[in-house]
């Protein structure tokens, strides 16, 4: 569990209460299903799942019930287009979970979060200046011409991206858009 906490956007009003999240756990899975990456969280509740198919790797989940996930799930979602993500509720020691496979290109980008059909508010992940660079990566703006915009360094603009990448739990540039826009920070 971490906790993330941020001041108020508004002057004048209180900051918000801090809200304690779980990082999401996300895997990536080629088109044949094998896993190619997983960040800590799923890790630890799935174990080490690179090489193996991701429909042998999700059913680790303790005491998963309603799991979507067959062989070849992979493959459909892709061949529907970048536009079809697939969300599934689940539970996973009789909590609710909702599970999101966005395809990125020739792979699925698969979310598990604790908090199931709820986005989180914006306050919740992001900064402002978060957002903003975010918004940057999606225009397809590198380091440097986002430094350049923001009137900012380049090691500020990567420490923004780093921390994002940790709130959301992802490794890539790629996958923290692919969420930008699932959780509606993008549009």
């Amino acid at each position: 569990m971490t906790a993330d906490i941020h001041a108020s956007e508004h002057p004048g009003q209180a900051s918000p209460a801090p809200v304690a999240r779980e990082i999401s756990a996300v895997l990536i899975a080629r088109r044949d299903g094998t896993v190619v990456a997983q960040n800590a969280s799923a890790r630890n509740a799935m174990g080490a799942g690179t090489g193996h198919p991701c429909w042998d790797v999700m059913p680790r989940l303790d005491e998963a019930e309603h799991l979507p996930c067959r062989r070849g799930c992979v493959a459909d979602l892709l061949r529907n287009g970048l536009e079809q993500s697939q969300n599934a509720r689940i539970r996973v020691s009789g909590r609710q979970h909702m599970l999101t496979c966005i395809p990125l290109g020739d792979n699925a980008v698969c979310v598990l979060s604790g908090v199931a059909g709820e986005a989180p508010e914006s306050w919740e992940l992001l900064t402002r200046r978060e957002r903003n660079v975010l918004q940057l990566l999606a225009d397809g703006e590198t380091t440097a011409s986002a430094a350049g915009k923001l009137g900012v360094s380049g090691s500020t603009v990567r420490t923004h991206v780093e921390h994002m990448r940790s709130k959301l739990g992802v490794k890539t540039r790629a996958a923290l858009v692919s969420l930008g826009y699932r959780f509606g920070f993008l549009s």
